[in-house]
Parts: C-alpha cells; structure tokens; sequence
C-alpha cells in the first residue's frame, strides 16, 4: 500500500512482476535451489475526504515455485490469489492500513528416498491471510519517519495426502 499511497491517483490499475531466486549449500549435503515467479495484477480508487484520504482496491495474481534438492527429488507450487485492501490516511499523518487474501495452491512432491527409491504425489490446499496496520507518518523536507505496529496472520487447510 506504500507505494500506491506514494503516486497521487484517483482511480488507478496497476500491476507488479516479480523473480527470485535462492541457492543453498549446507556442509550436510542438504542443499536446494529454489526459484518463485509471479505476477499481480489490481484496481484502486483513492478518494478525499474531511481530513484525510481514503484507499479502496482488489488484486489478483498468480504464483510458481519450484525447488529442487542436491540429493535428488524436487517439488512445485502454484499459487491463485485473489484479495483486496483499504486505507485511511488522515492529514495529520495517521493511517489504518488492511489486506486481505485467499489463496488457491496446487502443490506436486517428487522424492527421492534414502533407499533410492522414488515417492511422488500431489495435492491442492486452501490458505487465507491478512495484514493489518496502524502508524503515524511524519515528514519534513526530504524525510519521514514512520512508527507503527502491524499485526499479520496466515491459514491453511492441512489436506490428506499420500505418495506412492
């Protein structure tokens, strides 16, 4: 939300991309590399009001990962979202800040076991999250400084799933 509280708009679509990637080496041999992309794409109105502004949106998106291990086997995830968000901002530099997102994952697993052995399977699991915020913007010239306390929290259902 800071960044579109940063551009002066009324109404806006907007849209993000992002890429990483990570490799880890551990002395044990339990390495992996790991690679997530993905994309979100959402709608906003930004509206004056008596002493402040306020911020209403909704997004959707669509995420990979996939992780491959050194000792052999590898696993994927895709991610669906779709969410929305709301903010106040009052002149004084106050804000309330909330998001809100469900998630759809699609989730394959292709283990390599010590026997040398192989298990695979796959399974869809649903998530929900939210994010909210409270903080008071102050700024002079070219600084600000930005005090607040968040609260964040994540569910998923916990499917059954067995690999053969």
């Amino acid at each position: 939300l800071n960044i579109m509280k940063a551009s002066p708009h009324n109404n806006n679509v907007w849209g993000a991309t992002y890429n990483t990637r990570n490799n880890v080496t551990t002395d044990a041999g339990a390495g992996f590399e790991q690679t997530l992309t993905g994309m979100t794409v959402g709608i906003d109105s930004r509206n004056d009001i008596p002493e402040g502004i306020t911020t209403l949106g909704a997004f959707m998106g669509y995420s990979h990962s996939h992780i491959g291990f050194d000792r052999g086997g590898h696993g994927s995830v895709g991610s669906y979202s779709l969410g929305g968000y709301a903010s106040w901002e009052h002149e004084s530099g106050f804000y309330l800040d909330g998001v809100v997102k469900l998630n759809r994952f699609k989730s394959n697993v292709a283990g390599k076991m010590s026997s040398g052995g192989a298990a695979n399977g796959s399974y869809h699991s649903n998530g929900l999250g939210g994010h909210i915020e409270t903080g008071m913007r102050f700024t002079d010239g070219n600084w600000n400084l930005t005090p607040y306390a968040s609260l964040t929290g994540f569910t998923a259902d916990n499917p059954e799933y067995h690999l053969s």
